[in-house]
């Protein structure tokens, strides 16, 4: 049935596009619509099986799984797949004057949904109206949080579909963000977001309800980035400065019974970013240091640190972790890439309740000590397609051994290390 739900909304899209363009022929007043998009399949292979999404497309980490009987890691086994889930089209819709400003809007999906036992079903990436002054824009919608590619061109280039997750933050959320000039090369940004899609973790269990994004909604305040951007002839340079604010819980149970929870866990990071693009060379250096940025798909969370045995209630404690990643690339017919990335954890700010012997944690793997990769890659573009081949080597180290109250982690580690093999073909249309 969903399947079938899928293709008439393909159907409809493409029906509203060809109308659209019929319309545009009668009155120039009309919007004119652009169709956009690439078809994509890929091959990989992965030696570690990991933490990832999109059937295994998508790969952040080795998934650490511990031993078997004869001290083997349990998931360092081959796992591959061929897919062309990754293949997506959208609209940019171009519109008459509003208000003194150039108005613009974008729609954007892919068949990377998930839902029930039918993987491939369209999600919405995209969905923004824009005005744009002489010196101000204004963007209403679903696009790319600020985090993710600063100015707007410099995000990782690699051949994997995780684009440098999770040591470059990867996040699309419903926003308001307003661009101001400060001269003609430096943009002062101020965004509000709330999550959709990527959310931060609650220890909420609702039935038959959409829980994933309750931390975030039960919060009643949105995420705030303010990012200052300079952009001259090819390079970019970027600092920005984000706080979240979610509510882990708002029911607890305790001796005494239910009690509402209005404690809320809040949050702070910094970002900053060097980019060159011109030519035949791209580069990009990316520093991120923050806390409990699990909804952008990096690692860290939180902890509970207190606990009332009469209401329930708890407060909290984040973790704090650093990425940092260079991004080189080469050419433009033939090129050539490379990726390496690091992610260091430190810890919890506070120590963490002892609940008989455990902590209470939520988060992207919160109690992982590091992790990197290195991927280079070569690519070939010809007309409309290109080819890539990749080599990706992930490693993590997993906490093991004692826990360590006083910031959330463990004695001793425990590597897990893939290597990827990944095979891509692109049309883009």
């Amino acid at each position: 049935m969903k399947k079938y739900l899928s293709l008439t909304a393909i159907l409809c899209l493409i029906a509203i596009f060809v109308t659209a363009q019929d319309n545009n022929k009668v009155s120039a007043k009309k919007s004119s619509i652009e169709l956009y998009g690439f078809i994509r399949s890929e091959y990989y292979y992965d030696s570690y099986k990991g933490i990832n999404a999109a059937q295994d497309n998508f790969y952040l980490f080795p998934s650490y799984k511990g031993l078997d009987a004869e001290g083997k890691h349990i998931n360092q086994q081959g796992i591959g797949g061929f897919t062309a889930m990754a293949t997506r089209f959208g609209f940019n819709i171009t519109g008459p004057e509003i208000l003194g400003a150039k108005t613009s809007a974008n729609f954007e999906t892919d068949f990377s949904g998930i839902v029930s036992e039918y993987p491939e079903v369209l999600r919405l990436r995209k969905a923004f109206v824009k005005l744009d002054w002489e010196k101000s824009s204004l963007l209403i919608g679903q696009t790319w949080h600020p985090l993710w590619n600063g100015s707007g061109a410099f995000f990782p280039q690699v051949g994997g579909l995780n684009t440098g997750s999770p040591y470059n933050p990867f996040n699309r959320s419903p926003q308001i963000d307003f661009d101001y000039k400060l001269g003609a090369k430096t943009t002062l940004s101020l965004t509000a977001l709330y999550e959709q899609q990527y959310c931060s973790a609650g220890f909420y269990d609702v039935p038959n309800t959409n829980s994933k994004n309750l931390a975030k909604r039960n919060a009643g305040i949105p995420e705030l980035v303010a990012g200052l951007y300079f952009n001259d002839n090819g390079m970019s340079l970027g600092i920005a400065g984000q706080f979240n604010a979610i509510k882990p819980i708002d029911v607890t149970e305790g001796a005494a019974g239910k009690f509402q929870s209005d404690e809320l866990n809040t949050s702070y990071a910094v970002m900053s970013y060097a980019g060159y693009k011109k030519d035949k060379w791209f580069f990009l250096v990316k520093e991120m240091v923050g806390q409990n940025l699990s909804n952008m798909l990096m690692i860290g969370g939180y902890g509970v640190k207190t606990y009332d045995e009469r209401t329930g209630g708890m407060t909290y404690s984040n973790y704090t972790t650093s990425s940092t990643f260079v991004n080189v690339v080469y050419g433009t017919q033939n090129q050539l890439g490379l990726f390496a990335g690091l992610t260091t954890n430190f810890g919890t700010k506070d120590a963490l309740y002892n609940f008989d012997g455990a902590a209470k944690t939520k988060g992207l793997m919160p109690t992982m000590k590091q992790a990197w990769r290195i991927a280079p890659h070569y690519a070939y573009n010809y007309k409309n397609l290109r080819f890539v081949a990749e080599y990706e080597i992930d490693s993590a180290d997993y906490g093991t051994g004692t826990f360590d109250f006083s910031d959330g982690l463990y004695d001793d580690t425990v590597n897990a290390t893939n290597h990827r093999i990944l095979f891509m073909l692109t049309y883009n249309f």
